[in-house]
């Protein structure tokens, strides 16, 4: 009995043995799970429950809530308490009364502060700080608006709101806005407007650090640039000097308005010994004036000849659109011509008084440019050079009348600096170019007397003292050498 129950059992054992093993269990489709765990529940010493605190964001609160509203509070911080500068002797040349308030669905720009200081102290802070900036400011009482223009032709337009509720500070929302013009320039003027009409900008500390150019640090650092570049020869700098003038003339010759517009400043930027360095200006400032390369008082035998048509055609370019406001002897732009090319050729006109500014300021100091003032025997004295600068600027005011038809050009920019009070971007242009040439040239400044020019400059730095200081300040040089007693040669 025991052997078969034995036997029986050892049966099943291999009969299980020759069995399939079993299919695993199929396992059934995952679904998403949602879970909750708790992230730095422990209480720390340091910190307390929760650990570090998160970080706020910077772009204000989270509109999780509700997207189609414009949270209008992410544009307001609190205000920092600084001792402000006071605007008690400060004359300010915009005086609104009421504001508006926000509309309801008006984003308003991230150029916007909010201040919680009386509507006049804003307005003055503003008013002095266009005028130390030296920006042309229309002002709107009405709308407590103002259209503001750079000398970089960038357009602004400043905004005052009235702001509070619930959730907002009382207070003034002084918006600035681009429309035209560099995006970095723009932010530029924008960070010290805006600065100023919290209390933040002091005129006086700007002026000593900046002056009255607001390009001065940049300029100091790209001075220090072409300072850093070991010296090339002199033929190398003259013949890129070349090549970089008959680029820009190329441009002045093209019928687009964009061209033109870029050859004018690529000459704006020839002209300026800070930019482009001294041996480059000197030569762009001859071609302007004098429509060729050659220096007046070097041997014939020691220059390179150049073609000259393209200097002369420059020259009569800048002449043309100094004081008849076009291009070439024909009309190219209609009288009845749009909006467009009449502010197309208002911005021509600017940059071309602009490089003629530019181009007299070289020749005035062209002593100050030379690179080995110690060689005494290898230079022409100091009042040699003086001539050179007289002869250059006389030469440049008769071969002017020529070719602009029996036209003066100083009778012209002092015409354009009477017009201070309209454009005084193109007034202080005006009187940069009338002191470059008194000062280098005493028969330029007897001519400006007999023009009438002392009474024209004063009006002009009345002008200038009220609302731009560029202005204010090239009005006084100007003045200056009008008053100096003038000698003969």
């Amino acid at each position: 009995m025991d052997e078969s129950s034995s036997q029986h059992s050892n049966n099943m054992q291999q009969n299980e043995g020759d069995m399939k093993p079993r299919a695993a269990q199929v396992p059934s489709p995952s679904v998403p799970q949602f879970r909750s765990v708790p992230m730095m529940a422990t209480r720390s010493a340091d910190f307390g429950f929760g650990g570090p605190p998160r970080p706020t964001s910077l772009a204000g609160p989270s509109l999780a809530q509700n997207s189609d509203v414009i949270d209008k509070d992410s544009y307001f911080s609190a205000s920092v308490k600084k001792e402000k500068p006071s605007t008690g002797d400060i004359q300010s040349n915009w005086s609104p009364t009421n504001l508006r308030p926000v509309p309801a669905f008006y984003p308003l720009e991230r150029s916007t502060r909010l201040v919680e200081d009386s509507l006049e102290d804003v307005v003055a802070r503003v008013s002095e700080a266009n005028r130390v900036l030296s920006i042309h400011a229309i002002y709107c009482d009405e709308t407590a608006t103002a259209s503001l223009l750079s000398a970089e032709h960038v357009e602004m337009q400043l905004s005052l709101w009235k702001v509070g509720g619930p959730k907002q500070p009382e207070g003034i929302a002084v918006e600035l806005q681009r429309r035209k013009g560099d995006s970095i320039a723009f932010h530029r003027y924008s960070r010290h407007i805006l600065d100023a009409a919290v209390g933040d900008f002091d005129s006086k500390e700007h002026v000593e650090t900046f002056g009255d150019d607001l390009d001065v640090v940049y300029s100091k650092k790209v001075q220090r640039m072409l300072s850093l570049e070991p010296p090339s020869e002199e033929t190398s700098e003259l013949e890129n000097a070349i090549i970089a003038i008959e680029i820009a003339h190329g441009l002045l010759m093209k019928d687009r308005m964009d061209a033109r517009t870029l050859g004018l400043e690529s000459l704006c930027l020839l002209t300026d010994p800070i930019k482009t360095g001294k041996g480059t200006a000197l030569v762009a400032s001859r071609v302007v004036l004098l429509g060729t390369s050659q220096d007046p008082d070097a041997n014939e035998d020691e220059d390179v000849i150049y073609d000259e048509g393209p200097f002369q055609e420059i020259r009569q370019t800048i002449l043309s659109l100094v004081q008849l406001r076009r291009i070439g002897d024909a009309d190219e732009f209609d009288e009845n011509s749009g909006a467009e090319e009449d502010e197309h050729m208002t911005i021509l006109h600017n940059l071309a008084l602009a490089v003629l500014a530019n181009a007299l300021d070289v020749i005035e100091n062209e002593d100050q440019f030379d690179e080995t003032p110690e060689e005494t025997s290898s230079r022409p004295s100091a009042r040699d050079r003086l001539g050179s600068a007289s002869s250059v600027c006389e030469s440049f005011l008769e071969e002017a009348e020529e070719v602009s038809g029996n036209k003066e050009i100083l009778k012209t920019l002092i015409a354009e600096l009477g017009k201070a009070g309209d454009k005084p971007h193109n007034a202080c242009l005006s009187a940069k170019c009338i002191g470059s040439l008194c000062r280098a040239s005493n028969k330029a400044r007897r001519r400006a007397k007999e023009l009438g020019a002392k009474t024209v400059v004063q009006t002009a730095m009345e002008v200038g003292t009220r609302t731009h200081l560029k202005l204010e300040r090239e009005c006084q040089k100007v003045m200056t050498t009008l008053q100096n007693p003038t000698t003969e040669d």
